[in-house]
Formats: structure tokens, C-alpha cells, sequence
């Protein structure tokens, strides 16, 4: 995931492209145990997903195909 971390003000949608080869997901939580703030459906290549932050706060979340994927998305 890159840039990692991410940094966004309150209210921002980010927008993942898998521009990898492998499908991937986009899961919020950490240690690969989902949170539940958002999951996006297996993404093949090219395929994008996106989330608004709507309050502040470190986001943690990980491919749960390939769980040492991780990234943060840092909201203020």
C-alpha cells in the first residue's frame, strides 16, 4: 500500500487502485482481525475502492488475502 501512512483531513474519500498483478483487498482493522469500518470486495487488478473519513483518528487496515499488507490512514 503507498504512500503509507496516508495523511487526510476530516472528510476526505480515499481511493485505492490495485495496480498489482494479484488481487487484493482493502480491510480496516490491524493484526488481521477486521474492524468493521470498511472492507472492500476482493479487487482485481485495476479494480479501486473507495472510503470518506468522516471523524480523526489512525485507521489501520490490511489485504485480508495477503494479511502482511498493511497501510494507515491518518485523519485529521
Amino acid at each position: 500500500f503507498s504512500p503509507n501512512p496516508i495523511q487526510v483531513s476530516v472528510g476526505t474519500t480515499v481511493t485505492w487502485t490495485n495496480n498489482d498483478a494479484q488481487p487484493h483487498t482493502v480491510t480496516s482493522g490491524e493484526n488481521a482481525m477486521p474492524s468493521g469500518l470498511f472492507n472492500s470486495p476482493i479487487m482485481a487488478p485495476q479494480a479501486i475502492f473507495e472510503h470518506t473519513f468522516t471523524e480523526a483518528g489512525e485507521f489501520p487496515y490490511f489485504c485480508t488475502l495477503h494479511p502482511n499488507m498493511v497501510g494507515t490512514v491518518s485523519v485529521s
